[in-house]
């Protein structure tokens, strides 16, 4: 248990006891320290997914990279290997989606934006099989826009209606009867946006005015009112030069107990607050208060003496890292109030110290300076080049914001990345009165009380392949199976034991149209196909079902670009299929160049098997006596002897033959080989002098690689069973950046894309480099990552390249 008492010092919240009248006593045994500790002990994953865009063009490609972290240390996460990712319509229709390979917490890919696309918006979701176990927002999602320019004539802003939401949100949930009371403002538009710099005015019933405020610019705003029961209030709103009356729609509680909270300088000031009918009922009843951020707490029973009001100071040293959630409960351990508060101390930013971009001919290569980087942490970067004068990257959140304050709340924030932009004193203040208005954190207490989360979803690392046969294994059957080596896989052999009828194979990354091919191993005949009925886990993509709500990107252009339907030099993604440089080659080019690629880093001699080898040789054995060694294959045996060794034969004359390797692995019982198809065969290395291979290279080295590992020839269907696996990775392709039309026109500067570059790291002397097309103009560099296992990096440069 992670409670007071058994808390590391420096993570124990230190309490200053104001007010005489507050007696403390921790109640470990308490129903909510259990229920909290079941609910919160099971790890958490955060995803976030830097965007190149927030408007895309029909045509274009929308680049992104995600970075999955650790919810409770804000590290990269490396429990996960498998992120879905989806983009949704306004409906909750699935669009596209795609399965995406998570290296040290990173991964990237591009969805292309064709015909399946409409101008409208659009949700882009990223989560792991694991986010699905919880209800907090734990996974991804942003909301872009799609303009299709055969239907829209101009890029223009969307209408704001003539009228106002406005909400008032009382700081800890409701008001207190008797009591001076904080009351939050949010006041938007119709698009959801808030209403700068509005002004208010509190009234009574008798038309005086009570309390004046006034919004940012976001349309929060934050005032102080004395309330009663037996008075209604409204609230005079005036608006770009507009009035509006609504009612304050809040109930104003008789009894009861509200939160408070003040912060200066260190500290941050709680006061609990009560009025004189409420106290005379509650002294000496229990009440807890906590302090929590989903990982570490800290909990004390508060009792009410003879004072109304009983404040602390907590130390901002010795709170979380970012986003706190003070809740207080009733004797019967209820929650009845809430409170958010943030720490910045903590948060490590990383910023450039130098930007520096070189052009040769049509290229132009960019140096991104960092200091105190340690190359040997994790670390990468994902840079958006877009025109300097762009338009179409209205992005809400960056990845601090993303990683330490949405995940806590419930509702969504506009331009939450502001907050952690140059942070001062104001944006603090600010922060503070926008978690006055969220109310109750993304912790739901009638979850928690539930019991823990049913972890029925796993992490999951590549996709596992159960593989069951049609009885059990008896003590005469052949019980071993390969699997052929496949894409980046190696090679494995799965043995059985008397009685087993299946065996799993885990932490397959099989990209694309990959198959996997088994063969059963045999002493006898070989290789055979496996015959195996097979599980693939996970089969398809989960659907995420936690309803998410988003606020689209927000235009910040007064001109209207113009766009023509053929703004692009080449495309359709649908109509149009670039294709590759097509060279007429001999045969024996093709084979001088697969042997050159297939000889890279290679110490022995390659033989490509073509089709004419299998024809003339017809097995392996028959291939290898072609190549100068004596070699047995009948009667179930088969042996191998080169010649050049043939006066070493051992003292009772038994022959001394190379090593064999299949596909990487080292065959010790080469009679899987006996009448071993050339079918089968991709290409061969025969290494004589076991050169690289050390002492087990004595006497040569055959190295045979299956024709399924890089070459397209078909597998021997006598000797291998192939199974298309329902799900497998998306390939990651080179991001698509269009040719335009016009390169001077309101509609490139304004949303032209110049360059993606999804995983660039940084070496050894803190530079992060990368090239790009030479761009007709300035440019804009928005950059996010990760490194220094913690450290962050978002920032945005404009660079001249005049």
């Amino acid at each position: 248990m992670k409670a007071i008492n058994s808390l590391p010092l420096s993570k124990t919240i230190f309490l200053l006891l104001l007010f005489f009248g507050l007696s403390i006593s921790a109640q470990e045994d308490s129903e909510v320290l259990e229920a909290y500790e079941d609910y919160t002990e099971a790890a958490r994953e955060v995803v976030y997914m830097h965007l190149n865009k927030s408007t895309y063009i029909k045509g274009e490609s929308i680049g992104f990279t995600a970075y999955v972290m650790d919810k409770k240390d804000k590290k990269p996460s490396l429990l996960t290997t498998n992120l879905y990712v989806s983009i949704e319509d306004e409906n909750k229709n699935v669009i596209k989606q795609k399965l995406i390979r998570v290296d040290d917490g990173v991964a990237s890919n591009s969805f292309e934006v064709d015909s399946l696309f409409s101008s409208g918006y659009y949700n882009v979701k990223a989560y792991t099989n694991w986010m699905l176990n919880f209800n907090e927002q734990n996974h991804y999602v942003e909301s872009v826009r799609i303009i299709n320019p055969e239907t829209e004539e101009y890029i223009e802003e969307e209408r704001i209606e003539n009228t106002v939401d406005a909400q008032f949100l009382p700081e800890s949930g409701h008001l207190l009867s008797g009591v001076i009371n904080n009351v939050g403002v949010v006041i938007k538009d119709n698009l959801g946006f808030g209403i700068p710099n509005a002004k208010g005015e509190v009234i009574d019933s008798d038309n005086q005015i009570l309390s004046t405020f006034e919004t940012n610019q976001f349309g929060i705003g934050k005032f102080q009112l004395l309330p009663s029961t037996n008075e209604t209030y409204k609230v005079n709103i005036t608006s770009a030069n507009k009035d509006f009356t609504v009612n304050l729609d809040q109930n104003v509680e008789p009894r009861g107990i509200i939160m408070s909270l003040k912060s200066l300088k260190s500290k941050v000031f709680v006061s609990l607050i009560t009025n004189d009918e409420t106290l005379e009922n509650i002294k000496g009843n229990r009440y807890t208060l906590m302090a929590h951020n989903g990982d570490n707490y800290d909990i004390m029973d508060i009792y009410f003496t003879d004072e109304t009001v009983v404040t602390k100071a907590i130390d901002y040293s010795n709170t979380a890292t970012g986003v706190n959630i003070l809740t207080l409960f009733n004797g019967e351990d209820k929650p009845i109030a809430e409170r958010l508060f943030f720490n910045h101390n903590g948060i490590d930013v990383l910023k450039t110290n130098d930007v520096s971009a070189s052009r040769k001919r049509d290229t132009v290569t960019v140096n991104l300076g960092f200091k105190g980087i340690n190359s040997e942490t994790i670390n990468s970067l994902s840079v958006s080049v877009l025109p300097e004068e762009t338009k179409s990257y209205n992005r809400h959140n960056n990845i601090v914001s993303y990683t330490y304050l949405q995940p806590y709340l419930r509702g969504y924030i506009e331009q939450a990345k502001y907050y952690f932009t140059d942070v001062d004193a104001k944006k603090q203040y600010e922060l503070d009165n926008l978690l006055l208005t969220q109310g109750w954190s993304s912790y739901d207490w009638n979850t928690i009380f539930q019991n823990a989360p049913n972890q029925t979803h796993t992490f999951e690392q590549g996709i596992r392949l159960k593989a069951n046969l049609a009885s059990d294994i008896s003590d005469n059957d052949d019980n071993s199976f390969l699997m052929h080596a496949v894409a980046d896989e190696e090679p494995r052999i799965f043995s059985l034991s008397e009685g087993e009828n299946s065996f799993l194979i885990d932490n397959l990354f099989p990209v694309g149209s990959d198959k996997i091919y088994v063969s059963k191993m045999t002493k006898v005949n070989g290789l055979l196909p496996a015959s195996l009925y097979f599980q693939s886990f996970p089969s398809a993509i989960p659907r995420l079902t936690t309803d998410s709500r988003t606020l689209n990107p927000k235009h910040d252009y007064k001109i209207e670009a113009n766009i023509k339907p053929n703004v692009f030099k080449e495309f359709n993604f649908d109509e149009v299929q670039a294709l590759n440089e097509v060279v007429v080659q001999s045969e024996l080019d093709r084979k001088r160049t697969k042997m050159r690629e297939f000889g890279k880093h290679k110490f022995g001699k390659i033989s490509v098997i073509e089709e004419e080898d299998r024809l003339l040789f017809n097995t392996l054995g028959q291939f290898l006596v072609s190549k100068g060694f004596n070699v047995i294959d009948n009667q179930g045996e088969f042996a191998v002897e080169d010649r050049m060794y043939f006066a070493d034969r051992t003292p009772n004359g038994s022959r001394v033959g190379p090593e064999f390797f299949l596909d990487g692995m080292y065959i010790a019982d080469t009679q899987i080989f006996y009448q071993y198809s050339l079918t089968n065969v991709g290409y061969i290395e025969i290494n004589r002098q076991g050169i690289g291979e050390g002492a087990r290279g004595a006497r040569g080295v055959i190295k045979i690689y299956s024709s399924t590992k890089g070459s397209k020839s078909t597998n021997n269907q006598d000797t291998v069973q192939d199974f298309k696996l329902p799900l497998s990775f998306s390939a990651e392709k080179k991001f698509y950046v269009p040719k335009y039309q016009s390169y001077f026109s309101d509609f490139y500067k304004g949303y032209g894309v110049i360059g993606w570059e999804p995983k660039v790291k940084i070496d050894e002397k803190g530079i992060a480099s990368f090239k790009i097309v030479k761009p007709r103009g300035n440019i804009k560099l928005f950059i996010e990552g990760i490194a220094n296992d913690g450290s962050f990096i978002f920032e945005e440069k404009a660079i001249s390249l005049n």
